[in-house]
């Protein structure tokens, strides 16, 4: 007898319920924190600067901020790397791979 697919991974979602409607530029970030997630920017020794996206249930994103790169810049990369985390399953690490 064939086994069916499973129907969902099992994992918790990290998104919110219900209608979110964003009131910043940064729409994934936003909706990352208000379903339970945080955002630290700042050194991370010898790092100059660094953007962090993490939740109870891991890292999504990690970003190392470039010598030419504006703080908004910073924020937009950390916001599609929220983005492609919570949404996609690709997580983002430029602290540890370098």
């Amino acid at each position: 007898m064939a086994r069916r697919p499973a129907t969902g991974s099992g994992k918790p979602t990290r998104r919110i319920s219900g209608d979110f409607k964003p009131s910043s530029a940064w729409p994934h970030i936003e909706e990352f924190i208000e379903s339970g997630g945080n955002i630290n920017v700042g050194p991370i020794a010898p790092i100059e600067c660094a953007a962090v996206a993490a939740d109870p249930h891991g890292m999504l994103a990690a970003l190392v901020r470039r010598s030419d790169e504006t703080f908004v810049e910073l924020m937009h990369r950390l916001d599609h790397a929220v983005d492609l985390a919570m949404n996609h399953d690709a997580f983002t690490d430029e602290i540890n791979k370098r």
